[in-house]
């Protein structure tokens, strides 16, 4: 039997909901990463061991790619994957062709941890035009050292604890397009975690 993520508030550009589990928080990022295009930048915030990394793991399975291979770049700062093959995801209804990845295939992925970084003076010295390609989809975490430089238009996702394993995610749209995507999202339905799974702030914490 599933059991439902707790829906609290949804309106055209803010979703919010409890996550119950390692396994509903990366159903959301299964989800989210469906909906994601090229040239689509979210910035993830959240405490250490919040799910920042969990909900981006899920995000690069909806992406396709096989979410092991996307580590937390903590100590690089930045990872950039190449574009995947061709996509089988659905087209969005109202989106751009034109923002799919490089020869029908998924776009390119940064992905980025501004954990080390020391406020936007080391941001500035950053290339900003590959951070926030066109033809790449961009993931932030800790996200707040980038603030002044997203653009207009990107998504801000909250993970804040509620409890050993509920999180609390918060997705924000500014602008638009950005607004299309987080009025898609549905409260994923997931199995109930065996009790052998690990919590999220068990397996999070070395990496988020």
């Amino acid at each position: 039997m599933s059991k439902r993520s707790s829906a609290t508030s949804q309106s055209a550009s803010t979703f919010e909901l409890v996550s119950h589990s390692l396994e509903e928080t990366q159903a959301l990022g299964e989800q989210f990463g469906r909906l994601l295009k090229a040239g689509d930048v979210v910035a993830f915030y959240g405490e250490l061991g919040s799910g920042k990394t969990t909900m981006i793991q899920g995000i690069a399975r909806g992406l396709g790619r096989e979410q092991e291979t996307l580590k937390s770049p903590t100590f690089v700062l930045m990872r950039e994957y190449a574009p995947g093959p061709p996509s089988t995801k659905a087209a969005r209804p109202g989106s751009d062709d034109q923002r799919a990845g490089g020869a029908g295939g998924d776009p390119g992925l940064v992905h980025i941890d501004g954990c080390r970084l020391e406020g936007a003076s080391a941001v500035a010295w950053l290339d900003v035009d590959l951070i926030f390609s066109p033809h790449k989809i961009t993931l932030i975490e800790w996200a707040e050292r980038f603030e002044g430089f997203l653009p207009e238009d990107h998504i801000k996702i909250r993970l804040n604890h509620v409890s050993t394993n509920r999180r609390r995610i918060t997705v924000v749209a500014h602008g638009t397009h950005a607004a299309s995507i987080v009025a898609a999202l549905q409260p994923p339905a997931t199995p109930a975690p065996s009790s052998a799974a690990p919590s999220e702030s068990d397996s999070d914490a070395p990496v988020d």
